[in-house]
């Protein structure tokens, strides 16, 4: 008997690009997933995790109930009453006892935007603690600083990923699309067909990087010395936009400052990225009309993340690429709500 049923367009579950795909009802209570070819981020592509998203739907692969500890210290199944009792109980007596910034509160960015709001409500109304927080505290937020810092507002990602291959070159700082986010990469493979550069920035040879036009491979946690050290060649080689920086810029002084106290070869001693890479990143960089730098975990989840994320900016305020087609710089998210997910009021 051939299933009739229509297919319902939705998106996968999984990364920040929330691919496009169709899922139809087959025998066994689990469905079947197909190409959404009308969806312009993934156009019908998808890794692997989206074709088998449907797999935790099998039984056995995920609880079909509330297990909780006996006093012999095994997990047992329980039913909703018990095991929602004892979550309540255990709460109101810890809150009894000790206040209710005793409780903590831990999302994550591959919630909907709809759970991230009801959990911070039940945080913040129910329990009555301050104590929440969300996986992005360590890389996303990193970006969101940098971006309100420099902009007054976290803009994440400011334009549509179309526009890669239109641009120049991008400078994708610490990010694996090849394997991390595989449907995107034809963006990047598109942007070099057309005849614009791509410059990867990671300590390891990833298989984006294999791809790249250049491939600057810092010493790890060095990111913040390599962006001020371009900073301080595109100053020295007179390649600052000052119209763009007179009209539309502040605090240009004090990072400029900040860029000639890493000149070429002290970055060099510092990142292991040799001065005559350095300079053709900027050349590469400087050369076409429109360009983007695209950052990631790698510069986020480190001690400086929001210094280094700021000094990638910088790099495009000082070239007037911010707030122009197909340039400017962008924050490449891991999780659906990455930007939004419930952190600390």
């Amino acid at each position: 008997m051939q299933n009739t049923a229509a297919p319902t367009p939705t998106h996968c579950p999984y990364c920040a690009l929330q691919c496009g795909m169709n899922l139809t009802p087959v025998e066994g209570g689990t469905v079947e997933v197909s190409e959404r070819v009308d969806f312009p981020v993934n156009r019908g592509a998808l890794c692997g995790k989206g074709r088998t998203a449907p797999a935790v739907l099998a039984p056995g692969a995920r609880l079909t109930s509330p297990l909780v500890r006996s006093e012999e210290g095994v997990l047992v199944p329980a039913g909703w009453d018990e095991a929602l009792d004892r979550i309540a109980g255990n709460l109101a007596r810890t809150r009894a006892r000790s206040g209710a910034d005793a409780l903590g509160v831990f999302g994550g960015g591959g919630l909907t935007n709809e759970k991230a709001y009801a959990l911070g409500k039940f945080a913040r109304v129910v329990l009555g603690t301050s104590q929440i927080d969300y996986n992005g505290r360590f890389c996303m937020s990193s970006a969101a600083a940098a971006g309100t810092k420099a902009f007054g507002l976290d803009r994440g990602l400011p334009f549509p990923l179309e526009d890669i291959p239109r641009t120049g070159c991008v400078i994708l700082v610490g990010s694996n699309p090849a394997e991390t986010m595989p449907p995107s990469l034809r963006y990047f493979t598109e942007l070099r067909e057309n005849g614009g550069t791509l410059i990867v920035v990671d300590p390891r040879r990833t298989r984006t990087a294999e791809q790249a036009d250049l491939h600057l491979a810092p010493r790890p946690g060095t990111d913040l010395a390599l962006a001020l050290g371009m900073l301080h060649l595109v100053v020295a080689e007179g390649r600052v936009d000052e119209e763009y920086v007179e009209e539309r810029t502040s605090g240009w002084e004090d990072a400029r400052a900040a860029a000639m106290a890493h000149w070429p070869e002290y970055v060099e001693r510092i990142t292991g990225v040799s001065v005559p890479e350095l300079r053709e990143a900027v050349r590469l960089f400087c050369a076409p009309r429109a360009a983007m730098v695209l950052t990631a975990r790698g510069p986020e989840q480190q001690a400086k993340g929001t210094d280094t994320v700021g000094a990638w900016i910088n790099l495009c305020l000082a070239t007037g690429r911010a707030g122009r087609p197909l340039s400017g710089d962008g924050c490449r998210t891991g999780q659906g709500t990455g930007p939004g997910a419930p952190g600390p009021p």
